[in-house]
């Protein structure tokens, strides 16, 4: 769909798929569904002017303080309610609890998801100089002529794809669990409400199943290291299966768009 600059977005336009953003791995460019996204097409429609966001731009600061102002003006109103007071006080014991809860049902999974980020960076910090040295040979066999340019670049492009792969990954893993514990214990409160914490489950269980891929690929262009890849593959399935386990419902749940057949074609 093409939007102009001044067109005016409406979320309501069937060409967006409802929820879309809601389920996703954030990695717009790489998105199929990314003009099917209203989120996304307003973003870009933002991006258009650049003004707003930029610091040095008188609009910036007046658009700031505008915000500023009408915040203080709606913390004073409300300062004096008792009735305010005690529903901000009750929903933030709500949320303390709910938090509380969710990182005891989500403990082990979620450390294990900090422990995979962690390890993430130790490989690159140690074994940096691994991938470096391949670019040094696949440039020098280029030269001696044993390897074509079109090996060389294809064997590039498979380091910087599964590079990209575990470092977008390296985090969202533990955000998007954090979201599937919360919404979890939410949701027992409220029986009536969409499983938001299978869907957050699912996409968690993507992601690591991308990662595990881009690993394995490592793990057979850098066979020297397989006990280091071989480690971290390790700890990544048992993440997994401890999420199934958790979440045995995520694999069966429907994303708008990604997984609904019937939403992919656009509406005339």
């Amino acid at each position: 769909m093409s939007k102009s600059k001044h067109t005016t977005l409406d979320r309501n336009d069937p060409h967006f798929i409802e929820g879309i953003h809601n389920y996703c791995d954030r990695w717009c460019a790489r998105c199929e569904y990314s003009h099917r996204c209203f989120n996304y097409s307003l973003l870009s429609k933002e991006d258009e002017d650049p003004q707003p966001r930029d610091i040095n731009n008188q609009r910036f600061w007046e658009m700031l303080g505008a915000h500023l102002a009408k915040s203080k003006k709606l913390v004073e109103k409300s300062a004096g309610s008792k009735i305010v007071r005690i529903s901000l006080e009750a929903a933030e014991a709500l949320e303390k609890h709910q938090d509380r809860a969710a990182r005891a049902r989500g403990n082990h999974e979620m450390k294990m998801a900090m422990t995979y980020a962690a390890m993430v960076d130790e490989w690159f910090n140690n074994e940096l100089q691994i991938p470096l040295l391949h670019i040094r040979d696949l440039e020098k066999k280029v030269r001696d002529g044993s390897v074509s340019i079109a090996t060389a670049k294809g064997d590039l492009v498979r380091l910087n794809e599964c590079v990209e792969v575990i470092r977008w990954y390296q985090h969202f893993i533990y955000v998007k669990l954090c979201r599937a514990f919360s919404s979890k214990v939410e949701e027992e409160s409220h029986p009536d409400w969409s499983l938001d914490s299978d869907g957050s489950a699912k996409i968690t269980l993507i992601a690591i199943e991308r990662c595990l891929a881009a690993w394995s690929a490592l793990c057979e262009m850098f066979p020297e290291q397989t006990d280091s890849i071989l480690e971290i593959l390790i700890r990544l399935d048992r993440l997994l299966r401890a999420i199934e386990t958790k979440f045995p419902k995520a694999r069966r749940f429907v994303r708008p768009g990604f997984d609904d057949a019937s939403k992919r074609k656009a509406k005339p």
